[in-house]
């Protein structure tokens, strides 16, 4: 066995060797963060496994029936057996995650792995005051990764930032993902008034156009008043009068921050259509098919919204998600049976808007979060090339799908007490893969993402995610796409002067738009074509203009990377 695992390694290094001509790496275990083209190239360096190493990793909570500890997680296990390493990853309560990151930043004591999703701020400012370091200058200990980056030319610019440093290890993507949440409507209550007979002014089956709303929220609120509820929403907004998604908003032909037209940065708020949601929000509001109280709920999630009324049979529209479709809202034991199904964003013909795109659809190659290695991580080397495993096709199998039989399930605490000594799955001969009968993934009821890696950077092979999904689940991203993503800011990069700028002037734009939408819809301010000029003008006075130029001017470095 030991004489397989030196052969194996070796075979690791020679791979690495001829994988490149030249590579300018350093053999150094910390990394002064600068490039210095006349260095020259450098031979690779030897990676000796045969001696134990740890690697400390920050990374955020995972509370689960399952797995809450990832420093038990069945794949981290293998990894470290395989690798002869230690991950020791900490974690904090749930809930804590952005102050423990922020905390730990700030003692200038780091991990050698961050996860950077629950950070904040700027990350290039991190590898400017040394925290954070370049992997762009590894690559050549990361086949896997830099054959996928030289391949994939969404993947290289998500990746890379405008000065060609690559910051973050990302999370890759084989194939483009179920959407995880959009608009859903209770279909059966329709049912219920129309006597099954709805009728949409659109003419479509489901409700496409704001007309088709105009006609969808009365009968809801006829429906709840008449089964004699005091607390009942036919809509369900956020508390801030909008969805941060651009939900409801794109059927107008704007957005609710920055967006991308043509080529062209806009901002949201400042075009007519975001006048003339305002006054249909106005309207529904008045009407009573805005949820009465919504402006309180200010510690609700967007994607969470009052869960009382939504898993309490007492809303029409809300934010949902993929779990809450068709009937298992249902309370049989209360005699509730629902039909949630979802819906597009709705369009506003009236005004002669023809498309209503998703604007945080994540597809394939499109994750914004990403691993960064600070500048306190020794065998830096060593550490990338084992990530880089991960970016393999076997390591893509291990990431999304778990432990096979022969990776050692059997040996396994988690996979054993849950029935899964065989391993989540076999591979046939072609290929394909065959999935354990306890997994969601062929009729059982264990989740493979307890029992898989989810949360590090690697290859997510996720056909078979896909393939396995409900179907109700795959119509639902249908339906949550059908206008494509148009519009949809990438992952742009402001240098440290026009974040300055930038973000001085958006605080208060933020807060003006803010107070200014809740005052709108709830009538506590007038809303005319003149009230909405002086809004304009008081965000052009706020810096808006300058906030689209430095918006603009990131995004066309972007197109050039």
């Amino acid at each position: 066995m030991k004489n397989m695992k030196k052969i194996f390694v070796m075979f690791i290094c020679l791979a690495m060797v001829f994988s490149s001509l030249s590579a300018c790496k350093k053999s150094e275990s910390k990394d002064n963060n600068t490039s210095d083209p006349t260095e020259g190239a450098k031979e690779l360096i030897n990676i000796d496994y045969s001696k134990p190493v740890e690697y400390s990793y920050w990374l955020y909570s995972t509370p689960g029936d399952y797995n809450s500890d990832y420093n038990k997680n069945p794949v981290v296990k293998y990894l470290n057996k395989k690798f002869n390493m230690t991950l020791s990853f900490q974690q904090p309560a749930s809930g804590a995650d952005t102050d423990s990151l922020n905390i730990m930043l700030g003692t200038g004591e780091y991990t050698d792995i961050i996860d950077s999703n629950y950070y904040t701020g700027s990350i290039n400012q991190l590898f400017t005051d040394g925290v954070i370091i370049d992997i762009a200058k590894y690559l050549d200990y990361m086949p896997n990764l830099k054959a996928l980056l030289e391949t994939d030319d969404k993947l290289r610019k998500n990746t890379y930032n405008d000065e060609g440093q690559l910051l973050k290890l990302p999370i890759v993507s084989t194939d483009n993902e179920n959407a995880w949440g959009g608009l859903v409507y209770r279909r059966d209550i329709l049912k219920t008034m129309t006597g099954d007979n709805i009728s949409f002014p659109s003419g479509n089956e489901s409700p496409i156009t704001i007309a088709d709303w105009d006609y969808m929220l009365p009968l809801y609120k006829q429906y709840f008043e008449a089964a004699g509820m005091k607390d009942y929403a036919p809509l369900i907004l956020p508390a801030k009068g909008y969805f941060d998604s651009g939900d409801i908003l794109t059927g107008f032909g704007t957005a609710p921050n920055y967006y991308v037209d043509n080529g062209t940065i806009k901002y949201g708020p400042m075009q007519d259509g975001f006048y003339n949601y305002l006054v249909k929000m106005k309207e529904w509001y008045k009407n009573g098919y805005i949820y009465k109280d919504f402006a309180s709920r200010t510690n609700d999630l967007f994607y969470m919204p009052n869960t009382a009324l939504t898993y309490g049979g007492a809303a029409g529209v809300w934010y949902g998600l993929g779990s809450q479709l068709g009937d298992t809202l249902s309370m049989p034991d209360y005699g509730l049976y629902v039909d949630v199904q979802p819906v597009a964003n709705p369009i506003d013909k009236e005004h002669g808007v023809t498309t209503a795109p998703n604007l945080v659809y994540t597809g394939k190659n499109e994750r914004t979060g990403g691993t960064m290695i600070t500048s306190s991580c020794k065998n830096v080397e060593r550490l990338l090339a084992t990530i880089d495993y991960l970016y393999s096709e076997e390591g893509s199998y291990l990431k999304e799908y778990g432990l096979t039989k022969e990776q050692g399930a059997a040996e396994n605490e988690l996979y054993v007490n849950n029935g899964l000594a065989d391993g989540t799955y076999t591979k046939n001969t072609d290929g394909t893969l065959n999935f354990n009968s306890k997994t969601t993934f062929n009729g059982g009821s264990l989740p493979l993402a307890e029992f898989a890696d989810v949360r590090m950077p690697g290859l997510a092979n996720n056909k078979y995610t896909i393939e396995a999904s409900m179907d109700i689940e795959k119509e639902a991203t249908a339906t949550w796409l059908s206008y494509g993503t148009t519009g949809k800011l990438p992952s742009i990069q402001r240098t440290t002067e026009e974040e300055s700028t930038y973000s001085n002037n958006q605080a208060k734009i933020d807060d003006y738009v803010n107070t200014m939408v809740l005052k709108f819809i709830l009538g506590d301010e007038e809303l005319s074509e003149n009230s909405w000029s002086n809004f304009k003008t008081q965000l052009e006075a706020y810096g808006v203009n300058d906030n689209i130029a430095i918006q603009q001017t990131a995004f066309d470095r972007y197109e050039a990377r």
